[in-house]
């Protein structure tokens, strides 16, 4: 499993605005981009997303910028997840069966390899929070 780039750069990302926001600062686009090496277009389109969902808020204006919406241990990587990746699933089916039964339709059941690992890194993601990400800053 490979996570996508938009979920790595969304972790990056809100790490930035939670550390930023332990000093009460709110964060420009900008700064990010360049503490973090994420174009600006890419961010814009990270940030939207995460402050549709309320993850995070702006304040526009000479003094503006990002902060988080939630503490660091209310967001979970699963929920970043769903809000950044396209895919449905964390792991999906690529094996190829007679069956025409994958892990994406109703038909899987918990014999699938493929589905079985999905729940168990489903269920890592959900355990895993930002706070614990932003404390182990090697694995951003």
């Amino acid at each position: 499993m490979k996570i996508s780039t938009r979920v790595r750069y969304g972790v990056k990302a809100l790490s930035y605005i939670a550390e930023a926001g332990k000093e009460g600062r709110l964060v420009r686009i900008k700064e990010i981009s360049d503490s973090e090496d994420i174009s600006v277009q890419y961010l814009e389109q990270i940030l939207f997303k995460l402050k549709n969902e309320q993850i995070i808020e702006g304040k526009r204006g000479p003094n503006g910028g990002y902060k988080l919406s939630k503490e660091p241990k209310d967001i979970t990587i699963h929920m970043l997840y769903k809000i950044l990746d396209e895919e449905v699933k964390v792991i999906d089916c690529n094996e190829t069966t007679k069956s025409k039964t994958c892990c994406t339709d109703e038909g899987c059941n918990d014999s699938c390899i493929w589905s079985k690992m999905d729940m168990a890194m489903t269920k890592i993601l959900e355990e895993t929070t930002l706070e614990e990400l932003i404390k182990n800053k090697d694995i951003i």
